[in-house]
């Protein structure tokens, strides 16, 4: 994947791809939330074609999940205060569900919101405990790797402020950083080094949780598997007894994650095999999809999804501008700290 323009000079488009990929991922999944991979797996590739109106009727065509509404409130928190800043981002999220505009109940983000609700933004505490290991706020650690992608050394320490506000469990913890690594090799490099990926999100994952880094490390090997039997692999748990080759992934950030980065690095320069291949996966198929649009927009920027999926996905535009808003602030920042 060559281009003559400089990485610098791809940058706000690799920002608004991240964000766009993310809600292109998960507008796309959000009807089919929990369908089973054996349904999922029928659709084929009309699954990708064009967004379909929720089963339940409520929500409009386009309509990404909560996970990327999260997202966009905590970019626009970060590029606010010019930095990671868990009051900033509680600050910007309480409001879902104070006045209940969270677009869909996430069991685990629920759990910790409502106690900075209860408890006030000064409140400590308030996040899911050691063994809740959802995903709820996976997608925002994103943000982490456009917002640090120059300064590694800050990545992890942000990722933990920002998943802090919902998790405790070092699993989540991990999975969240080895996910901002991704993104922030992904800005930093014109081509996909699979070596570098994989080292990168294992140094991450490894500050935090050693046998999240040992499962990041099975996807090379994975990669010359068929598919079947990659995902058989990725979205099994060592710890639970499930039928994930027809129920699906659980929504669980670790599946999540390695299943999303194995369809991405078998395609790192065609967006849509990415999120069709996660679509397919079934079970947490919203999350799973906006966790490998965001991993093609990284690397690819904005211009290689279809514009009938930009055009068609609700608050595209805010979503867009939250994108340029983090990128312009992050500028800033670094142009501040030089003087």
């Amino acid at each position: 994947m060559k281009s003559s323009t400089t990485l610098k000079d791809q940058l706000p488009a690799r920002f608004r791809g991240t964000m766009l990929g993310a809600a292109i991922g998960s507008a796309l999944g959000f009807p089919h939330s929990g369908s089973s991979r054996t349904f999922m797996r029928a659709l084929g590739s009309e699954v990708i074609e064009g967004y379909v109106r929720h089963r339940n009727g409520y929500f409009p065509v386009g309509q990404h999940g909560a996970g990327v509404q999260l997202m966009t409130l905590a970019a626009e928190a970060i590029a606010t205060v010019g930095s990671v800043q868990p009051q900033s981002i509680v600050d910007h999220w309480i409001p879902l569900w104070r006045e209940n505009r969270i677009i869909e109940r996430l069991p685990d983000v629920d759990v910790a919101m409502s106690r900075w609700l209860r408890r006030g933004p000064d409140a400590r505490g308030c996040a899911c405990g050691p063994g809740e290991v959802g995903s709820g706020s996976l997608v925002s650690s994103v943000l982490i790797g456009l917002w640090d992608h120059d300064d590694p050394t800050s990545l992890v320490d942000d990722c933990e402020r920002l998943i802090g506000v919902t998790h405790e469990d070092p699993e989540v913890r991990a999975v969240s950083s080895a996910l901002a690594s991704v993104i922030s090799h992904n800005l930093t490099h014109k081509d996909v080094v699979l070596g570098d990926v994989i080292d990168g999100a294992t140094a991450a994952a490894a500050r935090i949780d050693m046998a999240v880094a040992e499962r990041i490390q099975e996807i090379p090997m994975l990669l010359a598997s068929s598919e079947l039997v990659a995902f058989d692999q990725l979205a099994s748990s060592p710890d639970e007894i499930s039928n994930a080759d027809h129920s699906g992934i659980e929504n669980r950030a670790l599946p999540i994650f390695l299943v999303a980065l194995h369809s991405w690095l078998r395609n790192p320069a065609e967006p849509m095999l990415v999120i069709g291949s996660c679509l397919s996966s079934g079970g947490a198929v919203e999350m799973t999809a906006a966790v490998g649009g965001a991993l093609a927009g990284s690397c690819i920027g904005e211009h290689r999804f279809p514009a009938v999926l930009k055009e068609g996905l609700l608050e595209g535009k805010e979503i867009s501008a939250a994108a340029d808003l983090l990128y312009q602030s992050q500028v800033q920042e670094r142009r501040r700290r030089k003087l």
